[in-house]
């Protein structure tokens, strides 16, 4: 959070109405909430500054009344865009730096385990283990769905940090999918081998995939309780 320790024609008391003034006016996001009220700030204590006369309020009407009829909605979406952008890459990044050698290792051998499971069952009887196993991945799916959600529930004020980037539902999409569409094709077709081990595969890199969203939340939460310790205080 920027320090208002130079402003001083603003008390704490003021800059508090500035975050209550644009949770009025819709902006829900605490980290916009901090540019826009940072914004505010200078430009209200520039009038302040001209006209020792103008009060607090109406300085801050006639700052808001700037922004147009429109009022805070272009700035906001334009802070939302560079925000969203710049959250964006960092999750992705945090989300690949998951992928090292010991996770890799993991995939590999989860998939060699499925693999032996596959050699160890008549060919017949492998689109009965494909569904199972497509199953497994729903329940382990949601499980971690569920702490995902409540790792980014943590916080007493709504961050863009936390809430954008890489969207989770692709994981639960990819779930169902892939149980609707080994029951479908086991309904007409026997499953081979190597179908199997190509759905082995597929199994293990959304498990991998599950757990690397996982840890990046946490890391996410890390950050954000370290440049916005305010957000988690109710």
């Amino acid at each position: 959070m920027k320090s208002y320790c130079m402003k001083q024609e603003l008390t704490p008391q003021q800059i508090e109405e500035l975050f209550a003034f644009c949770r009025r006016h819709y902006v829900q996001y605490y980290d916009v909430q901090l540019e826009l009220v940072d914004h505010l700030a200078n430009a209200i204590e520039e009038k302040m500054n001209a006209d020792k006369n103008i009060s607090f309020e109406a300085a801050l009407n006639t700052v808001y009344n700037n922004f147009g009829y429109k009022g805070f909605a272009g700035v906001v979406e334009a802070e939302l865009t560079v925000l969203a952008k710049k959250n964006k890459a960092l999750r992705w990044k945090l989300f690949f730096s998951y992928f090292t050698a010991p996770k890799i290792a993991l995939t590999l051998l989860i998939a060699s385990a499925l693999i032996f499971v596959g050699t160890l069952v008549k060919e017949d009887l492998l689109k009965i283990v494909a569904i199972i196993v497509a199953c497994f991945f729903v329940v382990f799916d949601i499980i971690f769905f569920v702490k995902s959600y409540r790792i980014c529930k943590k916080t007493a004020k709504i961050l863009l940090l936390v809430n954008a980037g890489v969207d989770r539902g692709i994981f639960s999409f990819m779930a169902i999918q892939l149980v609707a569409q080994s029951i479908a094709f086991s309904d007409n077709h026997e499953v081979s081998f190597w179908a199997y081990c190509i759905f082995s595969i597929l199994i293990c890199l959304m498990i991998i995939a599950n757990l690397s969203f996982y840890e990046m939340n946490k890391k996410i939460m890390q950050k954000a309780y370290e440049e916005y310790p305010q957000a988690f205080t109710s």
